[in-house]
């Protein structure tokens, strides 16, 4: 739930309503955006049991939640960092007073990977700024319905319907592009089938293979099998390490072992996993599966993480956060977020350390450039300067050096 907080001014002129027509959940099923519910039973909590379920969300969020994001506006053909600008605190730094940026977005993307949805407040200052964002937990948000062209959201705990302006909303797969669909409402199949086995695996590890069978004996025993079973029983629902039962009149116990099917459903837990990774979009290697990873295939796995699973989500996150946090105007002076994936992209010290002397050996960099991307004070302004290869002119600089020539 939302924190008590005041709400601010607004950016437009729009007004509250408690209407309640036009319901967006009332015409999609609420039950699909809350990822929650469906034919399987399959609730978040209980996908997130999944070792391989729990390991791809948590490795996306982290990556999400550790990529820096900041304000920026173009200058021409350039781009001008705005640290001084309220959204890049609240965004970079501080987006309220219980949460760290790190724990804010990692909580917004296990949300938006799960539900399908993450759902902030915006509080603004008096003269329209933001100065924090609330985490909604998405089970708190009752309806999304529209009201005369506006987009109003009814959350348990505010009194009144939040507007479309006042919150951030990240919505993952969208049917309508309003509401997101979770992934566990498609998945439920395939990660109800996981946790079965999963289940069963755990049931004969517990029963130490020793599940269901029959009590053999050579005798005919008319009365008392009844006492024979509730002895058997009772003895072996003992969860001591040295249970031990002894049989009378020669009788011996005959386990129905494991069928080769039986078997076949604990192997399939591998297939479980790369079944969640389709679902998840994330790399094999990256929920610690590695049959089919090598030292050849992993860098470019690494690469494919980044430009496949983790790019869509930042874009996602850039444009929502600069639709919301800034002004018109300041979007027309060309005010925008960006998240700097390139640090995820960090290769070992020599590989950047060979990148980088190329880049400012061919002149496309300046070594001011390269020390800040390693995070290094500028040093010298000498190191601002762009260096040129000696064997190396513009067509500019040929003409003048024959013309200088031929005086």
């Amino acid at each position: 739930m939302g924190f008590d907080s005041a709400f601010g001014l607004m950016f437009s002129s729009q007004k509250r309503s408690s209407s309640s027509d036009g319901s967006i959940f009332g015409s999609i099923g609420g039950f699909f955006s809350l990822g929650s519910s469906n034919a399987y039973g399959m609730k978040p909590k209980s996908a997130l049991k999944l070792s391989a379920f729990y390991n791809g969300v948590d490795q996306i969020s982290n990556d999400i939640a550790k990529i820096p994001f900041a304000v920026y506006q173009k200058d021409g053909s350039n781009r001008v960092s705005r640290e001084n600008h309220p959204a890049n605190e609240l965004i970079a730094r501080n987006p309220n007073y219980l949460m760290t940026s790190f724990v804010f977005r990692k909580t917004m993307v296990v949300s938006y990977l799960i539900r399908g949805n993450a759902l902030a407040k915006i509080n603004f200052d008096a003269k329209g700024y933001p100065v924090s964002t609330d985490f909604i937990n998405w089970d708190n948000v009752q309806d999304i319905r529209m009201k005369k062209g506006e987009l109003l959201y009814d959350v348990r705990g505010y009194d009144k319907p939040l507007l479309a302006s006042e919150v951030l909303h990240f919505k993952n797969f969208s049917h309508n592009g309003i509401v997101g669909v979770g992934v566990i409402t498609y998945a439920a199949q395939q990660l109800n089938i996981a946790m079965e086995v999963q289940n069963f695996s755990a049931t004969n590890l517990k029963e130490k293979g020793v599940r269901q069978g029959v009590i053999e004996t050579s005798k005919v025993i008319s009365k008392g099998k009844d006492k024979i079973i509730a002895g058997w029983k009772s003895a072996m629902s003992e969860r001591t390490a040295d249970r031990v039962t002894v049989l009378d009149e020669g009788m011996t116990f005959k386990p129905i072992n494991i069928t080769p099917q039986e078997a076949q459903i604990i192997e399939q837990a591998r297939f479980s996993i790369e079944d969640i990774a389709r679902w998840l979009n994330i790399a094999l290697h990256k929920i610690k599966s590695l049959q089919q990873s090598t030292n050849n295939n992993i860098e470019q796995q690494a690469l494919e993480h980044v430009s496949d699973t983790i790019h869509p989500i930042v874009a996602n996150f850039e444009q929502e956060y600069a639709k919301k946090l800034f002004t018109p105007d300041e979007i027309k002076k060309g005010y925008f977020i960006r998240g700097n994936i390139d640090s995820l992209q960090r290769a070992d010290i020599k590989s950047r350390s060979e990148a980088h002397a190329r880049d400012v050996l061919s002149g496309w960099k300046s070594r001011k450039e390269v020390r800040a991307l390693e995070d290094m004070n500028e040093g010298p302004e000498f190191l601002g300067e762009y260096l040129t290869p000696v064997n190396t002119f513009t067509e500019s600089q040929i003409d003048k050096n024959l013309k200088e020539d031929g005086k």
